[in-house]
């Protein structure tokens, strides 16, 4: 399965193509770790960490392809076994990374490199989504509104809100390098997690879940772009309130 040109097609069309390069060069290494004792006693290390990433991505192929609960026995096979998802780089585990922690590590980025983090978290959107939009962001943004609209097999991308400090920020092409957010102390992707979390419990929860592709498509626009209006101004104050009080000058500018 691992050397299916469609499985490469597929991690192309849903990852950074250095990710999805990395991952399609690394599957055939680990197909045969997969479930396997000799794989629990390797060192936690980066390298496994590694391998755990590839092993991920071919189960959820493989249930896509086959209708199967691969990926699903996978992370239950991980817990029985104790096989943690962190390592070195990323000494935090991700589930104990608090907003303050987040938002304190962002200050410590470069500044295009934070912006693009802080986009990150208030929009919600996927890494490379989130790229694509940060660099031309002119093309998307309408009255602090983003709208995006994309369908991309299993990942869907709605609308979401422009945070109005960051709005003139952006259109900026970024020499992108996982490793300019090694400071961030969690994957990028945790961002994501974070937006919904303070959508849904602080905005609507409905709206939180239309905003992160959850939940309707191109044809319902005209019902959640209202809606998304609606609760523009309370969007803003939410995230400023969180924003000016943690990130200070990352966000103000001097």
């Amino acid at each position: 399965m691992s050397a299916d040109p469609a499985y490469k097609e597929w991690l192309y069309s849903n990852k950074n193509p250095r990710y999805a390069r990395y991952i399609w060069l690394r599957s055939p290494l680990i197909v045969d770790l997969l479930f396997a004792e000799n794989f629990v006693s390797m060192p936690s290390n980066r390298s496994k960490h590694d391998d755990l990433r590839a092993m991920g991505n071919l189960c959820r192929y493989h249930d896509i392809k086959h209708d199967t609960n691969l990926h699903e026995e996978f992370i239950s096979w991980l817990k029985k076994k104790e096989i943690k998802w962190n390592n070195d780089n990323y000494s935090i585990p991700k589930e104990q990374l608090s907003l303050n922690s987040v938002l304190k590590n962002i200050t410590k980025l470069n500044p295009i490199y934070s912006d693009f983090a802080l986009f990150m978290l208030t929009s919600g959107l996927r890494t490379l989504e989130a790229r694509t939009v940060f660099e031309n962001h002119k093309n998307f943004c309408h009255n602090g509104i983003l709208e995006i609209f994309w369908n991309r097999k299993t990942k869907k991308t709605n609308a979401t809100f422009c945070f109005p400090t960051l709005h003139d920020r952006m259109d900026k092409k970024l020499i992108f390098d996982y490793d300019h957010f090694k400071k961030l102390g969690c994957e990028l992707r945790y961002l994501r997690k974070l937006n919904f979390t303070i959508n849904a419990t602080k905005i609507d929860p409905l709206l939180a879940e239309f905003m992160q592709g959850r939940r309707g498509n191109v044809s319902q626009r005209h019902y959640f772009l209202p809606m998304m209006n609606t609760h523009k101004k309370k969007w803003i104050k939410v995230w400023k309130s969180i924003l000016i009080n943690k990130t200070k000058r990352v966000v103000l500018g001097d």
